[in-house]
């Protein structure tokens, strides 16, 4: 009866699982081309970014020659206004002479300087063509009103940089005449320094040709689809699936191997061709079948978009059930073979094992009620069985014998490690009490007369590795400073602290932000066996106009919140962070607060919070939630630590978050 039972079981099972397998296995084979689609994508995208790099480093090394140029045309017109005020020469008859300086700064074929006022008129050029002509409707790369965005941005900082290309005639505002020109000349790209002059609100620029730059990236380009065809040549998907590559335009980059070519004019389910649905722009294929011919094949593809191209796997549906009924088939022969077996075995020891097995299930149906934790006799019938049974009762009957001691044994420990836990707890309250009084006071009533300003430190530990400080100069500044461990727990408590007091010692003889920086990285360095380091933000802020002094060592780049909802970023990395090498150099950057402007400095546990599905808070949501937020100060905080909850929706927190608002009233 047991026999029969067990095989009519077994027959069931396999009956009704066979579909579950099945899919089960065709889905982990199909993750498994996803996966492949996902490989092959990243790969583009490390190419990518090899080549995107290539690119910034050559635009940066012409940065710098024109970022000097710059220089000294903003030195030169400042030479003329100067003039002005000190009533030599007239504002009219200063703006002609520079006019003419700039008129005569070409200073080769490729580059030249220029000048256009507010209504976006060319005033001046060493590219004669160019003057008088309007750059109202020139864009740049990014697709932004060059003159509109340039103006601005060195309006707010002091410098821009932009490439845009030149436009064909007649629009095009280097072409004054209309001609036709050359494609060395007018069909290249070309990046350019603005900087912006005040005193006669004209935007100054040095523009150079990018035309090396486009080149190079051709170049890389054509290596990097030479490269991706080698490397999806020999790729199999199982037996006889494949990987090629079509851009958007139909253009193959690796072509499909050419005894499955027809397969692109093989039709999909909706029918259309198979061409026809790659062509879509933007579109991925998810699970989409295709019959060619007698054959029917399941087909994928992703979308890289920089490079506007598909990646297609394509699997005949064959290929995709044959590991299953391979599975399936050694499944039902090892399945009766085992059964076999067992029954025989069982059969044969069933009645040696009943009677000790039933002394000890009522040994161990009696250890739930006993007190486990003193030391008590095992009754001698039980301790018995291991010398009575040499098989497999008697080593059950150890095994249950040993559980026993054990069990008595962890007993012990456990209330033993539980009152030493209790008391690290207690210790770690204590740690967390002794951080957070660490933590200044709020400002005092000379210091609200300007600013608003609020912080908020949540650790992820009961002790954390954030910090932030704020305190008043000898000379009536504010300094204010956040920072992040490389650490958490303890020791990142341990070396926030440090951080803490080594900024604090070297603010009572420097007020400069990057010497404060510098010495409190000196120190650090000095003895740091753990190589653990700190990211800083610290900034001087003149509470009566304004003005804004800051480092950022490595930090997150804070936001400003204007009045009017506006946010922007604090760009600048003034260096690496603090703590892993000694005799660092930092720069300083500077701003203006304006009244009502807001600064908002915090950690990458805002932005690095994850909810339940791995994704991150991230910083556009953070820039969101400052735009649509209309609440300041500590209000403020609470907002954006609510979006954050709201996003993570209970998920447990992977890192300390610290807020500092400050805002000039």
């Amino acid at each position: 009866m047991v026999t029969s039972i067990l095989v009519a079981v077994a027959v069931t099972v396999m009956l009704t699982s066979r579909r579950n397998v099945t899919d089960t296995v065709v889905t982990s084979v199909q993750h498994a081309i996803t996966n492949v689609l996902q490989l092959v994508r990243h790969e583009l995208a490390a190419r990518w970014s090899t080549m995107l790099d290539t690119k910034i480093a050559i635009v940066r090394n012409g940065r710098r020659q024109l970022l000097q140029t710059g220089e000294i045309i903003e030195t030169t017109l400042q030479s003329y206004a100067s003039l002005v005020d000190r009533g030599i020469i007239t504002e009219a008859a200063a703006q002609d002479m520079a006019r003419d300086w700039i008129n005569q700064l070409h200073f080769d074929d490729d580059r030249y300087a220029f000048v256009f006022d507010h209504d976006d008129i060319v005033l001046a050029s060493g590219s004669t063509p160019m003057i008088g002509r309007s750059l109202s409707k020139l864009r740049d790369y990014k697709n932004r009103l060059l003159a509109e965005s340039v103006r601005a941005e060195s309006r707010d900082t002091g410098y821009s940089f932009a490439i845009y290309r030149r436009p064909s005639a007649p629009e095009d505002p280097e072409n004054r005449d209309g001609a036709s020109t050359s494609p060395t000349d007018d069909d290249h790209a070309r990046y350019a320094y603005f900087g912006y002059f005040r005193p006669w609100q004209w935007v100054y620029a040095v523009s150079d040709s990018a035309a090396d730059v486009v080149e190079q990236i051709k170049d890389h380009r054509t290596e990097m689809e030479e490269s991706v065809r080698k490397s999806l040549l020999p790729l199999k998907l199982i037996h006889s699936g494949f990987v090629f590559i079509m851009a958007e335009d139909g253009r193959f980059i690796a072509r499909p191997p050419d005894a499955h070519a027809q397969l692109l004019d093989g039709r999909t389910d909706n029918g259309q061709t198979l061409r026809q649905r790659l062509i879509a722009p933007r579109r991925e294929l998810h699970a989409v079948q295709v019959t060619d011919g007698a054959d029917v094949w399941q087909v994928e593809s992703v979308y890289y978009a920089p490079l506007r191209w598909k990646i297609i796997a394509a699997v005949p549906e064959q290929d995709l059930s044959t590991p299953a009924h391979v599975l399936l088939r050694s499944q039902a022969a090892t399945f009766g073979i085992m059964l076999m077996i067992a029954l025989l075995i069982a059969w044969f020891f069933s009645v040696h094992l009943v009677r000790p097995l039933r002394r000890l299930t009522a040994f161990a149906r009696q250890l739930p009620e006993q007190a486990l934790q003193p030391k008590t006799a095992v009754p001698r019938h039980i301790a018995r069985l291991p010398t009575l049974h040499r098989d497999e009762v008697g080593r059950l009957a150890e095994a249950f014998l040993y559980m026993d001691s054990k069990l008595r044994d962890n007993i012990t420990q456990l209330m033993h490690e539980t009152t030493v836990r209790e008391r690290f707890e207690s210790e770690l309250n204590v740690a967390r009490s002794i951080q957070l009084a660490l933590l200044p006071p709020p400002p005092d009533e000379a210091q609200r007369q300007h600013i608003d300003l609020h912080a908020h430190m949540r650790p992820a530990k009961e002790v954390g590795g954030d910090l932030y400080d704020y305190f008043s100069l000898p000379d009536g500044k504010l300094c204010f400073v956040i920072g992040d461990v490389s650490d958490k727990g303890v020791p990142a408590a341990l070396f926030m602290a440090i951080t803490r007091t080594l900024i604090r010692a070297a603010a009572e003889d420097e007020s400069h932000p990057a010497r404060i920086v510098q010495k409190v990285n000196d120190r650090l360095a000095e003895n740091n066996p753990s190589m653990m380091f700190v990211t800083l933000l610290l900034g001087v802020l003149d509470v009566q106009d304004g003005s804004l002094i800051w480092v950022n060592a490595g930090h997150l780049e804070p936001y400003v919140l204007t009045e009017c909802g506006v946010v922007r970023a604090l760009c600048g990395r003034s260096g690496p962070a603090c703590g892993v090498q000694a005799d660092n150099e930092y720069i300083t950057y500077q701003s203006t607060l304006l009244p009502g402007d807001t600064l908002v400095g915090y950690t990458d546990g805002v932005t690095e919070s994850m909810n339940r599905q791995g994704e991150q808070f991230g910083d556009e949501r953070l820039v969101q939630a400052l735009a649509s937020s209309s609440r300041r100060g500590s209000l403020l905080i609470d907002t954006l630590l609510a979006d954050t909850d709201a996003f993570t929706d209970g998920a447990d927190q992977a890192d300390d978050i610290t807020l500092l608002v400050v805002q000039r009233t």
